[in-house]
């Protein structure tokens, strides 16, 4: 196995010195970030295991930053932590809009952050629960719903596991019921990316379009338990 790769923003890194010598002792990787731009530049050439960025990020902020890595497929599920000073209203929901698995205020001490750094890490380790899904392509009268199965649930989109090739644009319809929950979701979804895996079915990265803040709120809370 590879090391892993932690990418935190430089304000984030300078607020966790001590947090982020104790990962690098034990085997992480540690990149940082100058700004919110350099950050999407590192992110996309090295597909770090976990992300942590400041809402406060010049040249590009933390939600912009966020919202520019969720549309590159590589990077839709990957966890992002976004950490504030404050804690508006208006400062979390455009957070998590943008994509963000966790909003955190920055706490008063350090060390409360690697709480969340494990759990986020421990979710990607360990082995991923699937879900039914209904899925048909959107616009299509009379179209066929075919149930199918999903993993990688995230606040931005899921990994679709589909007998045949859905191609690169295609637009979807979806419904799922969010894991441990009896809440029901319908999104409409796009999808980003399709490979075929060793078995021979395929794996197809989907975009949510129109999530609604009520829908997306409960499924970042899921992915974060």
């Amino acid at each position: 196995m590879g090391t892993t790769t932690i990418l935190i923003g430089k304000q984030f890194a300078r607020f966790l010195q001590i947090e982020t010598t104790f990962l690098m002792r034990r085997g992480f990787e540690i990149l940082t970030a100058s700004d919110g731009a350099r950050a999407v530049e590192i992110a996309r050439a090295r597909h770090p295991r976990l992300i942590l960025i400041d809402l406060e990020m010049s040249t590009t902020d933390g939600a912009a930053a966020c919202a520019a890595m969720r549309r590159d497929p590589s990077l839709a599920f990957t966890p992002i932590i976004i950490m504030s000073a404050g804690d508006s209203p208006e400062d979390r929901e455009r957070c998590l809009k943008a994509g963000c698995t966790k909003f955190a205020v920055r706490p008063a001490k350090p060390a409360e952050i690697l709480g969340s750094i494990a759990q986020m890490l421990s979710v990607r380790q360990r082995k991923v629960a699937r879900m039914s899904v209904v899925f048909n392509v959107a616009g299509l009268a009379g179209g066929r719903q075919i149930v199918g199965m999903a993993g990688n649930l995230s606040g931005t989109g899921l990994l679709l596991l589909a007998q045949r090739l859905i191609p690169v644009g295609t637009a979807l319809d979806l419904e799922f019921v969010i894991p441990k929950t009896t809440r029901t979701v319908k999104v409409k979804a796009q999808v980003m990316r399709a490979s075929q895996n060793a078995e021979g079915t395929y794996e197809v990265g989907v975009h949510f379009i129109d999530l609604d803040q009520t829908d997306r709120q409960p499924i970042v809370d899921y992915v974060a338990s």
